[in-house]
């Protein structure tokens, strides 16, 4: 677990919130989904220590979000253009359910105990948009695609805080952002975005 895993859980359980917290929160009626390496869960079972102990969506979660969408509630997904991978150390991945595990390429997993993952950190790399059904998926991964040329060829100075996907009337309950800038958005205008993206005003592209 990197320095700025542990930051991030340290700052969830410090504010009081359960473990599915570092991969959602909530915005009024809208859930906003952060996609990439928060979708990794990780608990605490003693004073400095983390252990990963699935990965976003879990079955209830996975549940809730069904109904969410069907009804169309309002869903913000909140892509990362780089971190999509999670360091773990061997022990952790050892110790780690088979849903995390199964996501490292590597050694024959019969083999107990953390010597099967000679090389650390172990890189584990998390499905993007893995849970969402196709049709609601490719306009996300068409947003990662297109904001990741844009961001190659534009200064990060002139660059806007997120890129927003193009409104769709069809899936208006449904919208895709691309944080831009390594240390993501503040919660205030985050809010601010959400408001912005589901109410009445006009969207731009860009917020």
């Amino acid at each position: 677990m990197t320095a700025t895993q542990t930051a991030q859980t340290e700052q969830t359980v410090q504010a009081g919130q359960t473990a599915q917290t570092l991969a959602t929160e909530r915005h009024g009626g809208t859930l906003v989904v952060f996609e990439g390496s928060r979708r990794m869960l990780w608990s605490r079972p003693g004073p400095g220590r983390w252990r990963p102990v699935g990965i976003w969506p879990q079955a209830a979660d996975a549940a809730a979000l069904t109904a969410h969408l069907a009804a169309r509630r309002n869903v913000l997904v909140v892509l990362d253009g780089a971190e999509h991978t999670v360091s773990l150390l061997a022990e952790e991945l050892a110790a780690a359910p088979p849903s995390v595990r199964r996501l490292v390429p590597g050694p024959d997993p019969s083999v107990p105990g953390p010597d099967r993952y000679p090389e650390e950190p172990v890189e584990v790399r998390i499905p993007v948009l893995d849970w969402l059904p196709g049709p609601l998926r490719r306009p996300g991964v068409e947003l990662l695609r297109t904001g990741a040329e844009l961001m190659r060829r534009t200064p990060a100075a002139l660059l806007p805080p997120l890129l927003t996907d193009e409104f769709d009337p069809a899936r208006p309950h449904l919208r895709f952002v691309l944080r831009t800038q390594r240390y993501g958005v503040g919660a205030g205008r985050l809010a601010d975005a959400v408001g912005h993206l589901f109410g009445p005003a006009p969207r731009p592209r860009y917020v």
